[in-house]
């Protein structure tokens, strides 16, 4: 009597394409594992790539897309914000779409070509752990003017209350006073 790859009862699962044995969070995606998708990770990037190629060359789709995350990154709106790791001020920044400045800073993503903001860069390097971090809106404002002006307040006043600037402002420093 032959066993059928992947059989109920049968161990250990692999990889109904490449045949690789699957550990679940590990080369495969704990979610697809338990409810019987048994691929590994790079199998089924190369599926999605296939699947989903034909979406993104549809103009229609392509548009919807992009008003879909136009309306995303609005939904905090304009204003001035800080970022804390555990209780402490880290960064205070200001800008027109909050959410989008946000997942900037959050993201690991490394770019060596461009001007980057240290948080990702430290995200990247492991020295800080995204789970520490959150953010807070402090002020909500449109014009731009008033905004940046009420973001060195706001630096200012941090400087003033601990008599450092917070750590990752690395344009406004101690040695600007």
């Amino acid at each position: 009597m032959s066993v059928k790859i992947n059989e109920k009862g049968a161990w250990p699962k692999v990889c109904v394409d490449c045949e690789v044995v699957l550990n679940p969070g590990k080369n495969c995606y704990l979610s697809m594992f338990n409810r019987g998708g048994y691929k590994c990770k790079s199998c089924k990037k190369e599926q999605s790539k296939v699947e989903h190629v034909k979406y993104w060359q549809m103009p229609a789709y392509i548009e919807r897309k992009a008003k879909y995350i136009a309306e995303y990154h609005k939904q905090e709106g304009a204003g001035v914000y800080a970022i804390y790791e555990k209780d402490e001020i880290i960064y205070i920044g200001e800008s027109s779409q909050i959410q989008q400045r946000i997942i900037g800073h959050f993201s690991k993503h490394i770019n060596k070509n461009h001007w980057q903001s240290p948080i990702p860069e430290q995200l990247a390097k492991g020295k800080i752990d995204r789970k520490d971090l959150y953010f807070e809106v402090l002020e909500r404002i449109d014009d731009d003017l008033t905004r940046q002006s009420r973001e060195t307040y706001y630096l200012d006043k941090h400087f003033n209350d601990n008599g450092a600037y917070p750590k990752f402002n690395t344009y406004k420093t101690n040695t600007t006073r």
